[in-house]
């Protein structure tokens, strides 16, 4: 089974640059997807340096986007899911 995943275009663009470095320096053609799936491998074989990299990372808690799940704003409609185009766009 495939999967899609999204990149932010500049984590995109080192992974590009290193595929491009590997077949330039070391005369090994890969493609995205075997290098970024190489790269999981190599994260759960190392997987105590892999979290020290994570709890590095800030607190979701402290992202705006996870702020405003905690307190959504209030519509005033009791079910917008049938209607959300109306009432988003009049």
């Amino acid at each position: 089974m495939m999967s899609t995943v999204k990149l932010d275009r500049s984590r995109k663009s080192k992974v590009e640059r290193f595929v491009a470095s590997l077949l330039v320096r070391e005369g090994i053609k890969v493609t995205l997807q075997e290098v970024l799936g190489l790269m999981i491998d190599y994260s759960i074989d190392n997987k105590e340096d892999f979290l020290k990299r994570l709890k590095s990372l800030p607190a979701l808690e402290k992202d705006p986007a996870w702020k405003m799940l905690e307190k959504p704003d209030d519509w005033g409609v009791r079910d917008a899911s049938q209607k959300v185009d109306e009432y988003l766009y009049g």
